[in-house]
């Protein structure tokens, strides 16, 4: 049973994403699978996100969106694929081993790149922020309560980003409301167990995985990480939260990430300078955000610069809504790079056009 809803579930592009080869490496899962991946870095950034991508989408159609993703809100980025998806299909390791997406390849998958991360990149777990979109909200919260799981001493994650998740996948399909043994990234009942701090964010008009996925993940969380509130994007659908509310989207995801800090270090908190760097023999690399700077000059960025190269689908493999061909919708976005300590200030503001 957990092998057909498997093969319902995973629909990775029919044709791999060309992606320039500088741009990605291989990582080997401990299920012998080729997967690339790729590290977007920011010098003496404190978080490092690691990306789990939606359905129907693979490394080389997310790549400009995870460097944008970077800038803005100044953070490394390891994205990476799954089993079976993207350039990995045209491996011949991969083919000759028949790899293909499964629940089991995916936990293996996300296992490496955090592998990657803290024991090649030596970077520091409680910097490390989990990030699952759609189906990759499953990996995600299964490496969650894994790492809550581990034995004291140990570290687990930073926090966790949840963006349009499902409660699990048999709950999209049919929700009966109750557990069984076939279901496949079961993260209602893993979120239970997770001790990060976590956000959810979820368009209340999602007709892919319904919003009620998001509010009832959010309630299952332990009431001593509820303090992250959740982002319900009014009338936003599953695909379309980063492109048409790309300030607000922006804006609460930085605010996460200050909370973060503030818990892990509360003195690095000065007034509006929040320090996302780490004190190094370099310079303090620092990120300013002031909303009072609105009317600035600032250079014009459009909305499709938070888009996907492709829309991606989902679960169910459905229809997303698509937006006008006219649409006047652009995104104000504002980096301006200071000598004065290496200081970053990014400021994003929507407009739409009467």
């Amino acid at each position: 049973m957990g092998l057909v809803i498997s093969t319902l579930l995973f629909h990775p592009p029919e044709t791999p994403t060309q992606l320039a080869t500088n741009k990605y490496f291989w990582l080997t899962t401990s299920r012998g699978s080729k997967i690339p991946a790729s590290f977007i870095q920011q010098p003496n950034a404190r978080f490092t996100i690691l990306y789990s991508h939606g359905n129907a989408e693979d490394l080389g159609m997310i790549h400009s969106y995870m460097v944008e993703l970077s800038k803005l809100l100044y953070v490394n980025v390891l994205a990476y694929d799954y089993s079976g998806y993207g350039l990995g299909m045209k491996r011949t390791e991969n083919i000759e081993n028949n790899v293909e997406p499964s629940e089991e390849n995916c936990y293996a998958d996300i296992e490496a790149a955090f592998d990657y991360l803290t024991n090649i990149e030596l970077i520091n777990p409680q910097h490390i922020v989990l990030y699952g979109r759609s189906v990759g909200s499953g990996p995600s919260c299964y490496l969650a309560q894994k790492l809550s799981r581990k034995e004291k001493g140990v570290l687990g994650v930073g926090g966790m980003i949840l963006h349009s998740p499902f409660l699990s996948v048999c709950r999209v399909v049919v929700d009966v409301g109750i557990e069984n043994a076939f279901d496949v990234f079961p993260n209602v009942s893993r979120v239970r167990d997770v001790t990060c701090p976590v956000f959810i964010m979820h368009g209340t008009k999602d007709d892919v995985v319904p919003f009620y996925h998001g509010r009832n993940l959010y309630e299952a969380l332990p009431e001593n990480i509820q303090y992250c509130s959740p982002f319900w994007a009014e009338n936003m659908g599953h695909n379309n939260i980063e492109a048409d509310m790309t300030s607000l989207f922006i804006k609460k995801l930085k605010r996460f990430l200050l909370n973060l800090l503030k818990t892990q270090d509360p003195e690095a908190l000065e007034k509006k300078i929040y320090k996302l760097g780490i004190e190094t023999q370099w310079t303090q690399a620092q990120i300013t955000f002031d909303e009072s700077q609105e009317e600035e000059t600032t250079t014009l960025l459009p909305k499709s610069k938070l888009s996907r190269n492709k829309s991606p689908q989902s679960v169910l493999d459905m229809t997303e809504e698509r937006h006008p061909a006219n649409s006047t919708n652009i995104v104000k976005i504002e980096a301006r790079v200071s000598s004065f300590e290496s200081q970053v200030e990014c400021i994003a503001v929507e407009h739409r056009s009467p």
